[in-house]
């Protein structure tokens, strides 16, 4: 999992910096209609197969189904080395679309695939280790990308394929697990109002969801707050992603240690500490800005841990969960962006006082569903 969270990203972040500081030409569009066109074909697969994904994750031998889909995104590796040698920007945007699907497909096997390997009780170390990864994925695949498609592209190209290789490689030590009993293939539409029944776990989804529409905003406008707003040199980027992947790890952690206590307290001191972080960063000053950066992104790693564990204590149906979860992300996403650049680059609005107005839509998202985490 962790080396297909890289390559989406070292995938996603070379296209961006080619079309941007290469000017590679695709189709003649503008690099930010581009930029945006890359974004939407990796989401929306998300909502588009849920229902797919869900049903195959049920009704497929994990091991097999696994194998499967590593083995595609190691051919989509090779497309977009490809891709990226002869300089070719079409492609790699159709490779991005691709790993959009591929995502989406494994989505609901991985959180489902956990359960079945583990015992229930050790359930929360390891969903931690799953958050960690995935952001420290994140932080990797754009440092890298950012660099090397501009100074490196055979060692990326090594890379990407080198990542899928281990993916692969990684499936051999499963272990053999069987598949589910039959399951007929549900729409999406059937998924969401299965899902809507489940007062706790739909909550859980929704708290879920704000965790990564805030969580979307603040990596997509890292580089203007860098630049614009504490007037740091482009470089330092990497080194405000660093602390924003930093303070979701100690949350993770954090989270690990706090495990004894109520899950509706965990989740309401996460986005109260989000809210708590971004007021930090409303000073001028960047040194004390930096404590708020690590104490906003520990804030969601603290929130989201629990409730992502809320949504695998039914191995029946965690795939469908997933699904339905997935949806309410890319929807989530989608919508945050939007809303942002009215709010920010129409309204102009400053973007300290829209992530804190976001950081307090969190907390009241969560406090509106305590009530039905609380049967937890």
């Amino acid at each position: 999992m962790f080396s297909g969270a890289t390559n989406d990203n070292l995938v996603k972040t070379a296209f961006i910096v080619a079309i941007t500081a290469l000017s590679w030409d695709v189709f003649t569009l503008s690099p930010v209609v581009l930029a945006n066109v890359a974004a939407l074909c990796f989401i929306l697969p998300f909502i588009v197969l849920a229902g797919f994904a869900a049903h195959q994750a049920n009704v497929q031998t994990p091991k097999r189904w696994l194998m499967i889909l590593k083995t595609i995104e190691l051919v989509l590796a090779l497309i977009s080395a490809i891709a990226i040698y002869f300089e070719l920007g079409w492609l790699l945007l159709l490779c991005i679309a691709g790993f959009g699907v591929q995502s989406a497909l494994i989505g609901p096997l991985k959180y489902a695939l956990i359960p079945q390997l583990i015992e229930q009780a050790d359930l929360l170390n390891k969903n931690a280790w799953m958050e960690s990864a995935t952001f420290v994925a994140i932080l990797i695949g754009t440092l890298i990308a950012s660099d090397w498609i501009l100074n490196s592209t055979i060692h990326l190209i090594i890379l990407i394929s080198l990542m899928a290789c281990i993916g692969l490689m990684g499936v051999f030590f499963l272990p053999h697990l069987d598949r589910r009993a039959d399951h007929n293939q549900r729409s999406i539409q059937y998924l969401v109002h299965q899902q809507r029944q489940d007062r706790q776990s739909m909550s859980a989804i929704w708290c879920i969801s704000g965790f990564w529409g805030v969580g979307s905003v603040w990596l997509t406008h890292l580089p203007m707050l860098a630049v614009d707003t504490w007037q740091l040199s482009p470089q330092s980027v990497g080194t405000l992603l660093s602390y924003f992947v930093l303070g979701v790890t100690l949350g993770a952690c954090l989270g690990v240690l706090l495990k004894e206590r109520h899950l509706t307290t965990r989740v309401i001191a996460g986005a109260s500490t989000m809210v708590f972080g971004t007021l930090i960063l409303q000073v001028s000053d960047f040194q004390t800005a930096t404590i708020g950066l690590v104490l906003t992104s520990a804030g969601g790693g603290f929130l989201a841990l629990p409730l992502y564990t809320l949504l695998q204590d039914d191995t029946a149906v965690v795939a469908n969960r997933i699904a339905v979860n997935n949806i309410a992300n890319a929807m989530m996403i989608v919508g945050t962006a939007i809303v942002s650049l009215i709010v920010v680059g129409l309204l102009e609005l400053e973007l300290l006082i829209w992530l804190l107005v976001l950081s307090v839509g969190q907390l009241f998202l969560c406090l509106y569903h305590r009530s039905n985490l609380s049967f937890s």
